[in-house]
């Protein structure tokens, strides 16, 4: 730290526990920036002192967690349309002494059931709770689609209550608010399709506490945990235990926060990078340390990336050097079909195309122990990724704008997408497309494209060794 440096951090009453200092300073030196995260403990009575502090000493950004997500937004003079329609904040933008506020929690959360393959449009959703973390998951769920059920204590029914009413305006659907006990809880959860604990319910210290009894639970459904203290709440081992697809809150709050790094920085996060250092820092808790160590181990890997990044010839690199058989998705489907991508393309149509990727994928991604080389657009399925993560940790290549459509000016023949004299203009706006979908989907990125292939294999492999959940 220096004169120079940009300070963030974040605020809120207890933040003693947050992870997010550990997250963000270890992003921070990996890209090499000249910023620092700090926590700071700011009871409800001086949270205007806080906001005014954070003008007078210029600090560039703040998180903002309980209690005051709501309570801090007439302090801001202005807030961003989502935050606004929300109605909570959780995350400050300093720009030259004007402050305004965004709510990250919604994409955190969108893209957390986007790695499990959940679309929520038309879907019956349980929602418990109708704090800040709710309001933020309500609004995402309602945003979809989705029909909304909210469950909280008798003390909270006001509170749930107005929630519901501004839910149900946001949406096609009305949204229920009820009681939260067994006969409410039996009735919904009998026709949902995924259940949301947005309540403290199962956070350490209390991890033997569950919001819903294990009996309710029903393999078919999702269910989404808040609570990331421990790493597997005591709802999400019982529901894991009878079959049920599950998600961490730990997922949620790295994809807020590498939202929240990008608009006080300008770069694009590196969440496997804020993910590792997540897990470590619960490494210092035993019962969390022990269940990381528990989890099931990935023996393959995929590569995911934009056309020309090389992630055939890095992946046949990879594969030789671990010894594991090669896949590759483009290849697979020209043999099984017995046409090129490019036929296929003008024969049936991408829509076609598409449908024989994501089944091609299926069923490659329940084999354990290989390298996959997918094509660049398999990120916009995220039941692609779903199936993919199961036993494979999933690798972008990142190479620049530059670098790639340097390639692709000797091998845009063979690419359907890229056909045509405005074929430059074309890449272009697919990459700018794509490119959100490779960071959101990635386990770890990889920058590449100025060496050989060897090269980058051999250091995918080294950073594989410290990756926690992979096992040669």
């Amino acid at each position: 730290m220096n004169a120079h440096t940009k300070l963030c951090g974040i605020i809120g009453s207890p933040v003693r526990h947050t992870l997010s200092p550990a997250m963000h300073n270890a992003a921070i030196t990996h890209m090499g920036i000249n910023y620092a995260y700090l926590a700071f403990e700011v009871p409800n009575t001086n949270l205007k002192k806080a906001i005014e502090g954070m003008r007078a000493m210029d600090i560039t950004g703040l998180n903002v967690t309980i209690p005051h997500k709501v309570a801090v937004l007439p302090l801001l003079d202005e807030l961003d349309t989502l935050a606004q329609d929300v109605g909570a904040v959780n995350t400050i933008v300093n720009q030259n002494g004007r402050l305004k506020g965004y709510n990250t929690d919604v994409g955190g959360f969108i893209e957390a059931l986007n790695a499990v393959a959940f679309d929520a449009k038309g879907k019956h959703v349980l929602l418990l709770g109708a704090g800040g973390a709710a309001r933020a998951m309500g609004f995402a769920l309602a945003q979809q689609g989705a029909c909304i059920s909210m469950l909280s204590r008798p003390a909270h029914m006001e509170q749930t209550r107005l929630l519901a009413q501004n839910l149900t305006h946001l949406g096609k659907e009305p949204v229920k608010a009820l009681k939260l006990n067994d006969n409410n809880l039996k009735s919904e959860l009998d026709t949902a399709a995924l259940l949301v604990n947005a309540t403290s319910a199962g956070m350490t210290p209390n991890i033997t506490e569950t919001p819903v009894p294990a009996s309710l639970l029903r393999p078919e459904l999702v269910v989404f945990d808040v609570v990331y203290t421990p790493l597997e709440t005591r709802l999400l081992k019982e529901a894991s235990r009878i079959g049920c697809t599950t998600a961490s809150g730990l997922d949620m709050l790295v994809r807020q926060g590498a939202l929240s790094f990008k608009l006080w920085t300008g770069y694009d996060a590196p969440q496997d990078v804020m993910r590792c250092a997540a897990l470590a820092e619960m490494g210092d808790n035993k019962e969390t340390k022990t269940r990381v160590k528990r989890s099931t181990p990935k023996t393959s890997i995929a590569l995911i990336g934009f056309m020309g990044a090389g992630k055939s010839s890095v992946g046949q690199a990879l594969a030789q050097e671990l010894d594991l058989p090669f896949v590759d998705i483009d290849q697979l489907i020209e043999k099984e079909t017995g046409q090129s991508i490019g036929h296929i393309f003008a024969g049936k149509g991408e829509d076609d195309f598409r449908a024989l990727e994501k089944d091609a994928i299926r069923r490659v991604s329940v084999k354990k122990g290989q390298v996959i080389a997918c094509g660049g657009g398999a990120v916009l399925d995220a039941t692609n990724i779903a199936a993919l993560k199961k036993h494979a940790v999933v690798i972008y290549l990142k190479c620049s704008p530059g670098i790639i459509k340097r390639r692709l000016a000797t091998s845009r023949g063979h690419r359907p997408l890229l056909a045509g004299e405005d074929w430059m203009e074309n890449a272009g706006k697919l990459m700018a497309l794509r490119t959100t979908h490779y960071a959101q989907a990635a386990d770890i990125t990889i920058e590449c494209g100025t060496e050989d292939c060897s090269a980058t294999a051999k250091r995918i492999i080294k950073k594989m060794e410290t990756y926690e959940s992979f096992n040669l």
